[in-house]
C-alpha cells in the first residue's frame, strides 16, 4: 500500500473519533442543600473520618466520583460530600454573598416570631452552635462545637453572676436539632436569645466578627448591634457588621434573638486569637456588657 492510500485510509477514522460523543469527567458547580452542615469527609463513605463541614446554600464545584458522593477540593485538600444535599445551580438557587460563610441558612417560610420589644430582661437563653455528631466547621482538628460552648459557659458564668437567670440549649457535646433549639427557647420564656458560632469560609482572608437578626425584627436588630458592638470592642478582629438573616434559630423564636460569628476558623489570624482562653473570655464578657447596654 502507497503512502498516500495508507494516509487515506486514516481520515475515516479520524473523522469518526473527531465527531463521536467523548465522555469525560467534568467538574460541575452546585450548592448546600441542608437543614445545618454538610460534614466533609476524608473518603467516599460514611465512616470514613470528618475533614470539615459545608454551610447551608454554600456554592462548590465537586466531580462526580459515583455511588451518591462528590469529591471536592477543601482548604487545599481533596474531600468528599454526600450528593444527596447537593443541588445543580439553577432558578432555585441562592445569590453567593458574604452570608454563606455561617451555618445554617433558609429561607424564610413566615415573618419572624421574634418581633417583640426589648423590656426588662431577666431570662436569657444562650445557644452554642453545633455539637455532637455536627461538629460545625472543623479546622487541623480544630471544632467549632468546642469553642462555641466554651463562649456559652464562659458567658453563662458571667451573666448569672451579674444576678441574670441564663440557660444553655446544651451544655455538653450534645446533638440539638436546629428547631428543638428555637422550642426550647420559647418554653423557657427567655427574654432573648443569644446563638453562639464561629465563621469558615473557602476565602482564607474572610476574617472578622458579624452578627445577624431576624429581618423585621427590630428588637432582634437592636440585640445585634450591642453584640456587635461590644465584640469589636473587646476583641482585636475586624468589624463586619450586622446582618438580616433567615436562621432557624432567628426566625422560631418568639423573643428578640441574634446569632453572632466571633471570627474566621479558616483565617489564620482569627484562628490564632480563638484558640487562646484570652479571646474566649473576652467573647464571654462582650456577650454581657451587649446585654447589660439594653
Amino acid at each position: 500500500m502507497s503512502k498516500k492510500s495508507l494516509l487515506l485510509s486514516f481520515v475515516p477514522l479520524f473523522l469518526l473519533f473527531l465527531f463521536l460523543p467523548v465522555s469525560v469527567h467534568a467538574y460541575q458547580t452546585g450548592y448546600v442543600d441542608t437543614n445545618g452542615s454538610l460534614l466533609v469527609r476524608d473518603s467516599a463513605n460514611t465512616e470514613s473520618p470528618v475533614v470539615g463541614s459545608l454551610v447551608d446554600r454554600q456554592t462548590i464545584e465537586y466531580l462526580d466520583v459515583g455511588n451518591g458522593w462528590g469529591q471536592i477540593t477543601y482548604h487545599g485538600r481533596t474531600g468528599y460530600v454526600s450528593l444527596d444535599y447537593i443541588t445543580e445551580t439553577g432558578v432555585d438557587a441562592v445569590e453567593d454573598t458574604d452570608a454563606q460563610d455561617t451555618v445554617v441558612h433558609e429561607e424564610a417560610e413566615s415573618p419572624p416570631l421574634n418581633g417583640a420589644p426589648l423590656g426588662s430582661i431577666q431570662r436569657i437563653v444562650l445557644d452554642p452552635g453545633h455539637g455532637g455528631q455536627d461538629p460545625g466547621a472543623v479546622v487541623n482538628n480544630f471544632y467549632e462545637k468546642e469553642i462555641t460552648l466554651d463562649i456559652a459557659n464562659r458567658a453563662a458564668a458571667y451573666l448569672t453572676d451579674a444576678g441574670y437567670n441564663v440557660s444553655l440549649t446544651r451544655s455538653n457535646d450534645s446533638f440539638i436539632a436546629l428547631d428543638d433549639r428555637a422550642d426550647y427557647a420559647n418554653g423557657t420564656s427567655a427574654d432573648i436569645f443569644i446563638s453562639i458560632h464561629a465563621n469558615a469560609s473557602f476565602d482564607l482572608d474572610a476574617n472578622g466578627i458579624e452578627t445577624y437578626y431576624a429581618p423585621g425584627s427590630a428588637a432582634g436588630q437592636t440585640l445585634a448591634h450591642a453584640l456587635q458592638s461590644e465584640a469589636v470592642r473587646e476583641i482585636d478582629m475586624r468589624d463586619r457588621g450586622v446582618l438580616p438573616s433567615n436562621y432557624v434559630v432567628l426566625r422560631k423564636t418568639a423573643m428578640p434573638a441574634a446569632l453572632i460569628e466571633f471570627g474566621f476558623m479558616t483565617n489564620e489570624y482569627d484562628r490564632s486569637l480563638q484558640q487562646t482562653d484570652l479571646m474566649r473570655d473576652q467573647s464571654a464578657r462582650a456577650i454581657l456588657r451587649a446585654v447589660q447596654s439594653l
